[in-house]
């Protein structure tokens, strides 16, 4: 049944007598769906712990994790295009773009035209933006330890190899 057709439209639904909630029960229990066990739930799960954790080390801060992220991308790279940029820290063009704005905003980036082509965005770090960068260094990494502190160091090693190979899935995401 598609979303928007209502439940007797789909072809012969008005035929078929309504299911017994055993029925649906049976067919659930067949299909072999389990919320708990669920990846997209349980990566939204990890992804909610990560946010709590980002959120009580950086509270008082008003950075968002992709703010951090491209703080840090950029005190590793230096200057770099948006485009790049987005790429780098694994951003969409929207997403970079509003990133972007707000560390501008606040001064912690600057972004200039390069002189070949007048339509290429080169971002990188103020001077107040480098000292801000290396200060939330420390605190991105205790984010990082809170989020993996259940597991151990060999479980954490093999979490990151998991998710890195999700991540980096060849599939039509990538």
């Amino acid at each position: 049944m598609s979303l928007n057709a209502k439940p007797d439209q789909e072809s012969g639904a008005a035929d078929k007598p309504p299911m017994t909630r055993a029925e649906v029960l049976a067919v659930y229990e067949a299909s072999g769906y389990d919320l708990g066990r669920h990846p997209a739930h349980m990566i939204r799960r990890a992804h909610q712990r990560a946010t709590f954790c980002f959120q009580q080390v950086l509270s008082g801060q008003d950075l968002t994790p992709t703010q951090v992220a491209v703080l840090a991308t950029l005190l590793k790279h230096g200057e770099v295009s948006q485009n790049h940029l987005g790429r780098l820290t694994a951003m969409d063009p929207s997403t970079i773009s509003i990133v972007v704005r707000k560390l501008l905003k606040i001064g912690l980036i600057q972004r200039r035209p390069t002189k070949k082509d007048q339509r290429l965005a080169m971002i990188k770090l103020t001077d107040e933006g480098n000292r801000y960068a290396i200060e939330r260094l420390a605190d991105s990494m205790e984010v990082a330890r809170r989020v993996l502190a259940p597991l151990s160091s060999e479980e954490q090693q093999t979490l990151l190899s998991l998710l890195h190979r999700i991540g980096d899935g060849d599939d039509e995401f990538a």
